[in-house]
Formats: structure tokens, sequence, C-alpha cells
């Protein structure tokens, strides 16, 4: 009897044994597949790696840090979490093997969805390189690319007909404009505003937006209207003008620019010239309230260091025309033009005789801006954007003056601007 009870003991302390390692195999840190806890994958809700595995650096049912297959760490492979990986991760730049904010299928955290990357607008590789001296017999520049891919470590040199990067004479000179990037080539430009090209604003505020639309945005004169809001970058535009006797709208056109970034204004604008002459300069430029000289010898450029980034104004010809580049934001070719005597006549301005109506013709190039940019420029540039305008028509019209329009020249702040900065404001 004592030994029949003893037999039936071990019977059971070996089928407790039993059931606790099988409840260590499928429970606990390292565990397998089909468990619930934090760090799940595909369909689960929790943070992590794997297919439906609970733990910290799992594997198929083993315990221990980053074994087998969907295992949390540092790394690449499938499911694990770290940059750029494949499908159930956790992390930043996760997604289905793309780089970009946003994690893969079925998990849950932050910025969920497909994960694919957005690429930036501007490449940088494009002016990754160091200037080298030029050749000594022709002038012809020289730059050794140093960003990588098909033209890393290569020297490419500007033609002979655009033999410098910077001439100063731009009406009369093209530049080299050279490309490290994988088209990895020169190219001879004009250093100028087109008006006929993507993100240009010219005339009676005539734009060319970033989907290639061309629309008119008139506005109203004395008034100040965003014309890029994101999160990093804001750019007002004051509108001067006239109103003929007998029109319902003013003729306008853009006297001033505000560029805000960070806690700086950069302002650049047209002087009032009662007679234009080409031999003076009309431009004003001013860096956070404090009038700014452009240099006109040696690189006829003036770079102005903050803590974030650099800012450049160089001189594209001997006056009213400039490059302006904000590192990683956007790049600016402006020219102070009048409004001629001519113009004046076909369009029946009434320009008053003691006022040459000097305004700014600009091109934007941007470098980065985000899905959700708003400004009558800057919605242009979003993925997918439909323009509302009528195609067609001789003059095909933007809406939205309640929609854009700040208190000044030096407010980030209309019924959808995004951009946010300090109490900081610059005085004109």
């Amino acid at each position: 009897m004592a030994s029949r009870r003893l037999c039936i003991a071990v019977a059971l302390l070996l089928l407790f044994v039993s059931m606790e390692i099988h409840t260590v195999l499928a429970q606990g840190n390292g565990n397998g597949n089909g468990n619930q806890g934090n760090n799940n994958g595909n369909g689960n809700e929790g943070n992590g790696n794997g297919n439906d595995n609970k733990g910290t650096g799992n594997g198929n049912g083993n315990g221990g840090n980053g074994n087998g297959n969907d295992n949390k760490g540092t790394g690449n492979g499938n499911g694990n979490k770290g940059d750029g990986n494949g499908n159930g991760n956790v992390g930043n730049n996760n997604g289905n093997g793309n780089g970009g904010n946003g994690n893969g299928n079925g998990n849950r955290g932050n910025n969920n969805g497909n994960g694919n990357g957005k690429k930036p607008q501007y490449d940088a590789a494009t002016t990754n390189y160091d200037v080298l001296p030029a050749l000594p017999k022709t002038n012809q520049e020289r730059a050794f690319c140093k960003a990588r891919g098909g033209c890393h470590y290569k020297t490419l040199t500007c033609p002979a007909q655009c033999p410098e990067r910077k001439p100063k004479k731009n009406k009369k000179q093209k530049g080299c404009f050279i490309d490290c990037s994988s088209k990895c080539e020169v190219n001879c430009k004009w250093r100028k505003p087109k008006c006929n090209g993507y993100g240009s604003l010219c005339y009676d505020p005539r734009f060319v937006g970033g989907d290639g639309v061309m629309f008119y945005f008139h506005g109203a004169k004395g008034h100040d209207f965003a014309i890029v809001s994101d999160e990093n970058l804001h750019i007002n535009a004051h509108f001067i003008g006239t109103r003929p006797i007998g029109r319902t709208r003013d003729f306008t056109w853009v006297q001033a620019l505000s560029i805000m970034f960070n806690a700086h204004t950069l302002v650049i604008a047209a002087k009032r010239i009662p007679h234009w002459d080409n031999n003076v300069d009309a431009l004003i430029v001013k860096w956070d309230g404090e009038t700014m000289d452009i240099p006109t010898d040696g690189e006829a450029e003036l770079k102005l260091h903050s803590r974030e980034r650099v800012t450049t104004i160089e001189r594209t010809d001997d006056v009213n025309t400039i490059r302006v580049t904000v590192d990683g934001l956007v790049e600016m070719d402006i020219r102070v033009t009048p409004i001629g005597e001519q113009e004046n006549k076909i369009h029946n301005y009434q320009i008053p005789k003691d006022d040459s109506f000097a305004h700014l013709e600009i091109q934007f190039r941007f470098f980065n801006l985000s899905d959700f940019v708003e400004g009558i420029l800057g919605k242009t540039y979003r993925p997918g954007y439909i323009s509302p305008v009528k195609k067609g028509v001789p003059m095909p019209m933007m809406g939205g003056e309640d929609k854009y329009q700040t208190p000044s020249l030096y407010s980030p702040a209309c019924k959808v601007c995004r951009f946010q900065r300090s109490s900081h404001v610059a005085t004109f």
C-alpha cells in the first residue's frame, strides 16, 4: 500500500514538472509563436517584432536575446528592429525594407503605415564636392565629387563655354553648374529667375507651381500673404499695386519677401525708385532687422552663419540680381525689375510718373518640404496635389486671399499657416 502511494506521488510530481517545463517554453523572455505580450508582431497590439512573439529578442520558441528570425535587436533581417528593416518591425525608419518614418504592416506604434520614406526634393549629393584649382591656361573651374554613387571621387571640369561657377556678369555669361549626384555632369545655366520655370513668381503675380501649373493670385495692394508655410520654413510676400479708375481690383506686384526659419528673418525687397536706372542697385537686404551690404568684388557674396545653418547671398550680376541659399531649406534666384513704359501702355496699368513700381521676380527651389506644406505656392508641392484653377483660359485665377493673408510681412500667422516661431520679430 505504501509503495503504491509512493508511485502515485512520483507520477504526480513528474506530471507537475512536465507542466512547468511546458509553461517555461511557452512564456517568458524569448518565447515562440502564438503568444501575446509586449513587442508583438503582425496583427497584435504592442511594440516589437516577430510573428506573435512575446519578449525581448525572441526566436521561434527559444529563450535568449536576438535568436533566429523575427528577433528584436539592432541589425537587419526579417522582422528585426532597427533602421530600415522588414515587415512587422517597430522602431525608427521601419517599414517594408525602406528608409523613412513609419512602421511595418500590422504593428502598433508611432508613425504607422506602409513605412515608405519620402525622398527629399533636394539631393545633397548634387553639391557635395570640393573645389579644386582651376585649369591654368583656360581658368576652367574643377570639382572633386565626394558623394557616394557613380560620381564618387570623380573630378568634373566646367566647360570652356562657362568656365566659372559664379560669373559676375550673369546677363552676359552663363554659370557652370556642377552636379555630383548620379547624373555626374556639368552644365551651363543662367543664374537668374526663369519666369516660366517651376516655382516661379513674376509679373502681376503669376505663379508656376511645383506641379507645373501656371496661375495668377492678385491679393491686394498694401497687404501681405503667405507664399510658403511649413514646419521649418515660412515665406511671406508684400504686395504693392495700383487701381486705375473704373477697375474693380488692384494690379499687384511683389515688392518684398520675408523668409523666416528658426529664429531668423531674412528680408529681400525692392526700393521705391521714381525713375528706373539699370545701373543703380535697387535691392534691400535685411538680416534680423539689420541692413546688409552685399559685396561687389571677389566672390561677391555674403555668408550669414547661425547655429542651425548657413545663409548665402551672392550677386549674380553687378546690380539687382542675387541668389539666396538657406542651407537645407530653399534656394532663390531674385531680380529687381521695374514696370517699363511699353508694358504700362499695353496693360493700361496707369503707373504714376514718379514711381517705377520696382518689384521682384523670383524662382524658388525647395530642398525638403513636408507632405503638408501650405501657402499659395507651397501647397502645389504636395504629393498628389491637383490644381483647382481653370485650365485653358488666359488668366487662370487662384483664390484664397482670406486663408493666406498675414497681419504683417513678419508674421507667420494665417488661417492655414503651419510655421511656429519664437517671439523674436524683426523690424523693417
